[in-house]
């Protein structure tokens, strides 16, 4: 996990390869602690989210909601998206296929 600190009100955390239960933990750690008042997780270069992946961005996403931060996801990898759409995350957090455009949406939320 890569965390990019865009500006003082934006994270963006970029995450590759594949996000399952032996490596959620990395994900899980880079979201952790005080956070700005937007994050965009960046999954564009994962192949394979699991169950703990997902558990870790639903989590991540709450404690935003409670804290009335912001969060949104990149991803264009379609068996991403096929679990997001499954678990229905996509309902309730932002999904974005680029970048550019989730910054700009998140920023200003």
């Amino acid at each position: 996990m890569k965390r990019i600190r865009w500006n003082e009100d934006l994270l963006v955390v970029a995450a590759t390869g594949e996000i399952d239960l032996a490596t959620a933990g990395r994900l899980e750690r880079a979201l952790r602690g005080r956070l700005p008042a937007a994050t965009v997780l960046d999954l564009t270069e994962v192949g394979f989210l699991g169950v703990a992946g997902l558990r870790v961005i639903e989590s991540a996403a709450a404690r935003a909601r409670s804290e009335r931060r912001t969060t949104g996801v990149v991803t264009d990898a379609r068996p991403v998206l096929r679990l997001l759409r499954l678990f229905g995350v996509d309902s309730h957090i932002p999904v974005y296929r680029h970048l550019d455009h989730a910054i700009l949406e998140v920023s200003n939320r």
